[in-house]
């Protein structure tokens, strides 16, 4: 497979002017995100590069915890399915652990979504603490072994960011979608990947609620990464 350092925004020529006919696709993947902006912004930057007809991604952001984020998975799912007449191929759960597992009210609830996405068959791509990590990861080292606050992400986030001259003005504000922007300008996903592997290596035998820091966001794009990739051949 093509390795790649920066994601790039290329589109299909004439594509907004093609009909769009789901049914022809090859693949179906859906994507629930717990972000409404950021998060759906960045997949559907890396949905740009597939070529036409090959697979249908949707991504969708909810805005809720965990539980009601794989509920709204399995709906998403059925919803597609009526559409199209097909069944989905592949669902993605995209979370973070925010506040959840702060008591034992929110690690039952935590613990819950997690077992009901699996028991549903979905993917899960998991941040601790937030999906910023997996961001930062784009543009630095981050050891495994000292947890990482969110906001102490953030702060990173901007203070990297600012370092390139066509960024310096840069003001980090959450749930933008111009921080993807920054970093797919500026980052690179191939370091990312190698970073976020190193930091679940590191957490071994811990639970995912415990791994602070760690990512498995890389996993997700490594899987989208290989399809661009595959449905791409016949084209070079």
């Amino acid at each position: 497979m093509a390795k790649r350092g920066k994601i790039k925004n290329k589109t299909t020529q004439n594509e907004d002017k093609r009909p769009f006919r789901p049914r022809r696709y090859d693949k179906f993947i859906l994507i629930v995100c717990e972000d409404q902006n950021t998060e759906p912004y960045y997949f559907r930057k890396i949905k740009a590069q597939f070529p036409a007809n090959t697979v249908y991604l949707r991504e969708i952001g909810t805005g809720k915890k965990p539980k009601g984020i794989v509920e709204t998975a399995i709906l998403e799912r059925e919803k597609i399915h009526a559409e199209i007449g097909k069944s989905v191929d592949e669902v993605w759960i995209v979370f973070d652990k925010d506040d959840e597992g702060n008591n034992d009210t929110t690690l039952d609830s935590f613990n819950e979504a997690w077992k009901l996405a699996e028991k549903e068959k979905m993917c899960i791509a998991f941040s601790n603490e937030v999906f910023e990590l997996w961001l930062l990861l784009h543009l630095i080292d981050i050891t495994h072994d000292v947890a990482i606050p969110r906001k102490e992400i953030y702060k990173l986030l901007e203070q990297q960011i600012k370092q390139h001259h066509q960024f310096e003005h840069f003001i980090y504000k959450h749930g933008k979608s111009n921080i993807i922007d920054s970093i797919l300008a500026i980052g690179s996903e191939v370091h990312a990947i190698r970073r976020a592997a190193q930091l679940l290596d590191g957490h071994k035998g811990k639970k995912p609620i415990e791994a602070n820091p760690s990512t498995t966001v890389h996993i997700l794009v490594k899987r989208l990464r290989e399809l661009i990739d595959w449905y791409s051949y016949d084209l070079k």
